[in-house]
């Protein structure tokens, strides 16, 4: 009887857990400033042009841990965008540039994943949203526009590997309500968002 009753507990947890699934809030979702058809073009200081072409906005359910007994779902919504190198012709790179992610722990995250024309943001743990409702926003006014709800994102600890690289990225300018608007690099060099 006893070994009956604990087959049935385990049975019944792992059917529960297997139609677990952590799903972003309304509130989550105001983090997604894309619709998933933008031109997002940007200026350096050196007056170079660059551009990513947003090529759509999706929202699936992923498998953090297949492999797993527990089979936990959780919800995402991701920017996909291809870049295209203006020094070389017909050179174009299709990547996720960033999406809103519900962890297993039920926490949600951001991931941000920036390539562009010699630049790159090496960071390899996602960010937690929670850690930054710890901290105001700020304003940043640019040369084409102002914004209030601006979040400052740095490398993780763990991309101090890739300083050295010479398209490392510093820093990323976050607005709440229009994404990204501003990156450094070490260099000196900054692009802005024009449009």
């Amino acid at each position: 009887m006893r070994r009956q009753l604990v087959l049935f507990l385990f049975s019944t947890s792992f059917l529960m857990a297997c139609g677990q699934t952590n799903r972003l809030s309304e509130e989550d979702f105001k983090w997604m400033p894309y619709k998933g058809n933008e031109t997002l073009a940007f200026k350096s200081n050196t007056g170079e042009l660059d551009t990513i072409f947003i090529l759509k906005r999706d929202t699936l359910l992923a498998y953090p841990e297949a492999q797993s007994l527990n089979g936990i779902k959780y919800e995402e919504v991701t920017i996909f965008c291809d870049h295209h190198d203006h020094n070389k012709q017909n050179v174009s790179s299709r990547y996720y540039f960033f999406k809103v992610q519900k962890a297993k722990d039920n926490r949600t995250e951001l991931v941000f994943d920036l390539s562009m024309k010699d630049a790159k943001f090496y960071r390899l743990i996602p960010f937690k949203i929670d850690s930054l409702s710890k901290v105001s926003p700020e304003s940043l006014e640019t040369s084409y526009s102002k914004y209030d709800d601006v979040y400052i994102i740095q490398p993780d600890d763990y991309a101090k590997d890739f300083y050295n690289r010479s398209n490392f990225v510093t820093k990323l300018y976050w607005s709440k309500s229009e994404g990204l608007i501003r990156y450094d690099k070490k260099d000196g060099v900054y692009w802005e968002l024009i449009k």
